[in-house]
């Protein structure tokens, strides 16, 4: 099965010598969205991710989900 969608970490500043490295490829750009989401649990930060077919990029900011505070 051809996965067109490549999600990419960006490390460092990508117009200064950053680099994109490939995480993982997916079916679909909405599969590629879920899976960044998914990753900001481990790994938050910038990500790319990129579509074969059109050469299109998508950046996506990836924040860890906050954590609802309880009260004793």
């Amino acid at each position: 099965m051809r996965m067109p969608f490549c999600i990419l970490n960006v490390l460092g500043d990508v117009l200064d010598d950053g680099e994109l490295n490939f995480v993982e490829a997916a079916q679909s750009l909405d599969a590629a969205k879920a899976r960044v989401q998914s990753l900001a649990e481990l790994r938050p930060g910038e990500y790319v991710i990129y579509d074969e077919a059109t050469g299109e990029r998508v950046s996506v900011t990836a924040c860890r989900p906050a954590i609802a505070a309880s009260v004793l």
